[in-house]
């Protein structure tokens, strides 16, 4: 005999999705389920079960039927019907209407699942509507645009999970749009009904979990949504948190409880979503079940509320009892891959047992393919939910949870070049609620800003990067710059001369660099690198004085002035390093430890070799006020300006203090002509008129030869375990151009042969030159002339290096009408051995060989999440 009350549950649905609500109900009533699916994960859970057509109310009320007589002769004092699935709602709702079980009537169900119905019924209702016309055809949907003017809104009638929702900004993209909207289906369901045309709400969306009750809607909680993927209308993540207070919130109540009212639900369990306009909440739809995307769970976390059991009270008549709910903070994020692919992996890593973290869901198995939308609906690989005091606790836990989570995708890495891959706090500015006008900082596209990128464009926007990622990236370079520093000893017995000729100087290049070699290396250095969808790959490490993209600083400062990137920086804790204030605190120190004495305010001459010095002279004059603020009286010149007066460098009539390195020996070529110009400085540094920053032995670390150098499997002995591991995570496969058997991905080829066979994946790269000077990017041209520089090259001073696939994020387009994907090149400033900013670049172009403003790059700076006060370095 049953001494429990049995609920009959129709549709189960995803177990990843669902489970949690069907263990809740398992625990207090005893189930039978009716799915049209055999049974499988939800069998520890029921204790009969059927199969049937749950969309066919014939069908379904004969099983139902059936089960209430194997109810009654069980001996369960009461029976209940109940669905959460949205395809089963209205044949659910016929049925128990027939039965005259307690339930939403079939015409409230109706309603709810025919988004033109709702709309009519609102606005005969006289609630606050939204423009919307049903169209048939793409004829009828461009005059329905035409009226109601862009940007708008096209929605499939009857579908749900925001399927084929899209948001249309420009009359070009809605053709396709429509023909999207028009052709998308979902099991039984399809859009054969007509496609809404509405116009666009802006402003934040929420949703509203209500009980209804003897015909009223009594809201339990209320989730802020994050949308992602424009313009399709993707929720990635949701956030449940206390409400009442909020300046909304009478109206949004006051809506909800109309809208019910309107739809004639008497009884159930609801789920609505708003816009939150300048004009008051707007209805976006409202649903006649529980909310999906795990949102009651989190709803439970944060208020203790267990809807899934409320609502099965309602379906035996009974009036929930809804406890005092707690006033926390819960958020569930979803986590997408970087491209569409078949999920080869997914490593969770320690993301569950970290500070904050309620729960870790994967989504995704092994095997399974996943396409980004709009060409799929939820593609998600991992679901991470958080519980704390308040939102930026929530945000915290889940930023450092995704940190930890890896999806690996099957394929071609050559899948992944262009891949969308964005980081937490960069999705946050980027978030639809924002607007799009409050995602650019025009301020930054001046004049000056202008001139200091050497005419070329600055991007709209500052990129931004995340905690985890500037801790990783400040000890996987610090790491790198110490193994390079060592390389002498480790590989050469300590001849650095060797090690010089190794790297590809000639020998007036060996001689100069020699004599002018520094006291000790100062830490400083700039990787230039890209983003892959496994982390950040070097291409090249520059080190010492010549490295360029002091930029950011000015850039940064700019940025600051913008009140509304202001705003949104304080809220998540973005700050920019002041990199030429770091670097005159190095220049300061290593002048003192080489027994110099500056004078109170030096006169620093920021010095290029006379063949750049055109191109360089821009960037250099754009931070002289930042060497100003910092105490030194600068001047831009070339080292063939300088005057010698009884040995003393002067210029422009001035006494050089400091010369402040940026030509570099690469450019010294083998002639009088450089000795000319490098040997009376080098004579006036050995006297002690003047002080050189730095010593030209910078460069036999921060080259390409000394990457190849670390990369070569006959080395590996000379490092430890860590050290190669710190290799293989951030360097790609760079070898030496030669005719020899080498080794790549564990197995021996012949170099030369392999290197023409694979131009796509390959560059050609001068060992001592920098700024793309000399790159051969295999992929950018023909197989002919590959095959003449690399023959050009075998035996010299050059390198062939991996193809690095670097990711995309989105910038606003130049017409502020939705957003266009752009490459990254981050210019990562490491400046006393910790990290002091980067210059960034970006390009549309995902193919690029070679990331300059020649080539249509723009440039622009980076701020990053500053640790929370008293948190481990």
């Amino acid at each position: 005999m049953g001494d429990r009350n049995r609920l009959i549950l129709v549709g189960s649905r995803l177990r990843t999705y669902r489970e949690y609500a069907m263990a809740s109900l398992a625990g207090a009533y005893d189930l039978a389920l009716v799915s049209a699916a055999p049974l499988t994960w939800e069998q520890e859970y029921v204790g009969s079960y059927r199969t049937a057509d749950t969309t066919d109310p014939v069908a379904l009320r004969a099983t139902v039927e059936e089960l209430l007589a194997e109810s009654a002769a069980a001996g369960h004092p009461r029976t209940g019907l109940y669905t959460w699935d949205e395809l089963s709602l209205i044949a659910t709702a016929e049925v128990a209407e027939q039965l005259g079980l307690p339930h939403m009537s079939a015409a409230a169900a109706r309603a709810c699942r025919d988004k033109f119905t709702t709309r009519t019924l609102l606005d005969a209702a006289g609630l606050p509507g939204v423009r919307h016309r049903l169209v048939h055809s793409a004829a009828e949907a461009e005059q329905a645009a035409a009226e109601i003017g862009f940007p708008l809104v096209l929605k499939p009638r009857g579908l749900a999970g925001s399927l084929g929702v899209t948001v249309v900004r420009e009359a070009q993209r809605f053709a396709d749009a429509y023909r999207l909207a028009a052709g998308t289906v979902m099991g039984p369901l399809d859009a054969a009904d007509g496609v809404l045309v509405e116009e666009f709400l802006a402003g934040p969306e929420i949703s509203i979990d209500s009980l209804v009750v003897a015909g009223e809607a009594e809201p339990v909680f209320v989730a802020r949504k994050r949308l992602g993927f424009d313009p399709a209308c993707e929720e990635v993540g949701h956030l449940v948190g206390p409400w009442r207070q909020e300046p909304w919130a009478g109206p949004v109540e006051e809506l909800v409880k109309a809208a019910h009212r309107a739809l004639g639900i008497a009884q159930g369990t609801t789920h609505t979503e708003l816009r939150l306009t300048a004009d008051g909440p707007r209805l976006i739809e409202l649903n006649g079940r529980l909310g999906g995307d795990l949102i009651p769970r989190v709803g439970a976390l944060a208020t203790g509320i267990d809807l899934p059991l409320a609502g099965a009270a309602l379906a035996f008549g009974e009036r929930p009892a809804a406890p005092a709910p707690d006033q926390r903070w819960a958020e569930i994020r979803f986590l997408y891959p970087p491209h569409d692919g078949t999920l080869a992996s997914l490593d969770l890593g320690g993301s569950a047992e970290l500070p904050g973290i309620a729960e870790v869901v994967a989504l995704a198995e092994p095997g399974a393919e996943l396409l980004l939308p709009p060409k799929a609906l939820t593609p998600r690989t991992a679901a991470v939910l958080a519980v704390a005091d308040d939102p930026s606790g929530c945000t915290a836990a889940l930023d450092a949870a995704e940190a930890e989570i890896r999806p690996v995708l099957a394929g071609s890495p050559l899948d992944g070049l262009g891949a969308l891959l964005e980081n937490p706090v960069t999705r946050r500015y980027l978030a639809a609620e924002r607007g799009l006008e409050r995602m650019t900082v025009p301020g930054v596209r001046n004049d000056w800003i202008r001139y200091g990128a050497g005419g070329g464009q600055s991007l709209n926007r500052p990129v931004l990067l995340d905690a985890a990622d500037r801790r990783r990236l400040e000890a996987d370079l610090n790491g790198l710059f110490e193994l390079l520093t060592t390389i002498p000893e480790r590989l050469f017995a300590g001849d650095r001369r060797a090690f010089a000729k190794a790297v590809g100087m000639t020998p007036t290049q060996i001689d100069l660099v020699m004599r002018g070699a520094g006291l000790r290396m100062p830490a400083m250095s700039r990787a230039d690198m890209y983003r892959e969808p496994a982390g950040f790959k070097l291409m090249e490490l520059n080190t010492g004085s010549s490295l360029g993209g002091w930029q950011m600083g000015e850039f940064a400062r700019t940025v600051r002035e913008n009140e509304v990137f202001r705003e949104f920086a304080a809220a998540e804790r973005l700050v920019h390093p002041d990199p030429i204030g770091r670097i005159a605190e190095v220049l300061r120190g290593e002048a003192a430890a080489a027994g110099y004495e500056l004078p109170e305010r030096p006169v620093l001459a920021l010095t290029e070799w006379p063949d750049g010095y055109v191109k360089t002279k821009p960037w250099l004059d754009f931070v002289v006020p930042d060497w100003l603020r910092n105490g030194f009286d600068t001047v831009v010149c070339h080292l063939g300006e300088f005057e010698y007066r009884d040995g003393v460098p002067h210029v422009h009539g001035r006494k050089v203090d400091v010369v402040y390195r940026i030509f570099l020996p690469g450019e010294m070529a083998d002639e009088q002509r450089s000795r000319d110009l490098v040997d009376p400085l080098l004579d006036a540094v050995e006297r002690g008129e003047t002080f050189l920053f730095a010593g030209l032995d910078c460069e036999l670390y921060g080259n390409k030869g000394s990457l190849a150098m670390l990369s070569d499997e006959r080395n590996r002995a000379a490092f430890g375990t860590g050290e190669q591991e710190l290799v293989d995570r951030i360097l790609p496969w760079t070898r030496f151009l030669r005719e020899e058997r080498v080794e790549r991905a564990g197995e021996r080829i012949d170099l030369l042969p392999f290197a023409l066979a694979n131009k796509d994946r390959l560059a050609l790269k001068p060992t001592l030159l920098y700024g793309g000077v000399g790159v051969v990017p295999g992929w950018s041209v023909g197989q002919a002339e590959w095959e003449a520089h690399l023959r050009g090259a075998v035996d010299g001073p050059y390198v062939v290096q991996e193809r690095v696939l670097p990711v995309a994020e989105r910038f606003v387009r130049e017409d502020g009408q939705g957003f266009e994907q752009m490459v990254v090149a981050y210019g990562v400033l490491m400046v006393g051995s910790a990290y002091a900013g980067m210059l960034v670049r970006g390009t549309p172009d995902a193919q690029v060989g070679i990331v300059s403003m020649s080539n249509g790059a723009q440039i622009g700076c980076c701020f990053h999440v500053e640790d929370p006060a008293g948190s481990p370095a």
